[in-house]
């Protein structure tokens, strides 16, 4: 059911509170207010593929929101060369399961495995100076090397990121524009835990702040 006490134009989300502290001063107590020409909210939506597409899904039936942006920190592959803090904006976000890439299983034909970020939202965001790059997905956090290398050379994505894809499925089926927003506080394998733990604060910080500099300089990009 639509609450009008909720709705707005620009939603943020991000898969636990923590990764929205940079919106609590824009904001205020209620995570929510009207920045120039929109009505902005932050919420979080879940930790992991189920909850985050079922927390997605409630929010926008009650929300309605023009374009959602996903916030967080990634593990960077290695290809990628990027650095902790580095800002990577979604171009497509992508479904990954190890048994697939290494030919044990398979999706069944129908199941979409990719989707892909609204452009002009993405572009726009990325403009300023953050990446724009394909996110992976994983039901789990990767903590091999040999994995993440093999992940990173099939699919070609620069971050792993356990709930974008959720996020991603959820706006398509609503037909609501998407994009996500993430920072790098690890390198995904053997370490990525331990650099999480040590970066997560604050690359989830230059992730908010990232996506709150955007915000009050008229959200470009935001469909109208």
């Amino acid at each position: 059911m639509i609450d009008p006490t909720e709705q707005c134009d620009l939603l943020v989300v991000a898969a636990f509170a923590p990764e929205l502290e940079a919106f609590r001063t824009m904001l205020g107590a209620t995570m929510r207010a009207r920045i120039g020409g929109l009505v902005v909210a932050a919420r979080p939506v879940g930790i992991g593929l189920v909850s985050a597409a079922s927390g997605t899904s409630s929010r926008l039936g009650v929300i309605q929101p023009r374009a959602v942006v996903l916030v967080g920190t990634c593990g960077a592959y290695a290809p990628a060369a990027l650095s902790i803090g580095d800002v990577v904006v979604a171009r497509s976000i992508l479904l990954l399961e190890p048994a697939v890439v290494d030919a044990e299983a398979a999706f069944p034909e129908p199941m979409s495995a990719r989707v892909e970020a609204h452009s002009s939202l993405s572009a726009a965001i990325a403009a300023p100076g953050a990446r724009l790059d394909d996110v992976g997905t994983t039901l789990a956090i990767t903590t091999s090397d040999a994995l993440a290398a093999r992940l990173a050379r099939a699919s070609g994505a620069a971050v792993e990121h356990l709930e974008a894809f959720a996020v991603a499925t959820a706006c398509a089926v609503q037909r609501v524009p998407f994009t996500a927003v993430l920072a790098v506080a690890n390198a995904v394998g053997a370490l990525g835990r331990q650099q999480w733990r040590t970066h997560h604060a604050t690359a989830g910080l230059a992730a908010g702040n990232y996506v709150a500099r955007w915000i009050q300089s008229g959200a470009a990009g935001v469909p109208y």
